[in-house]
């Protein structure tokens, strides 16, 4: 996986990554899990990443909705 991260999103997601590739996206939270989920299209990365309130669009969009592909 070649990943590209973008720090110091918001106090609760600390990066967000996403590979182009496997339209993989990852989420490092504060307390250092990391989430993969895929398939995650471009735009809705780059809105996640772009929005005033990312932790929200992540819950709303993402969580319980994208498949989880591992966790760690």
């Amino acid at each position: 996986m070649n990943m590209v991260w973008d720090r110091h999103v918001s106090n609760r997601i600390r990066e967000i990554g996403y590979d182009v590739k496997t339209r993989t996206m990852a989420i490092v939270f504060a307390d250092k899990t990391t989430n993969f989920h895929a398939p995650v299209p471009y735009p809705l990365y780059a809105s996640i990443f772009h929005a005033t309130f990312p932790e929200r669009l992540y819950r709303q969009a993402i969580e319980g909705q994208v498949p989880l592909v591992s966790r760690s």
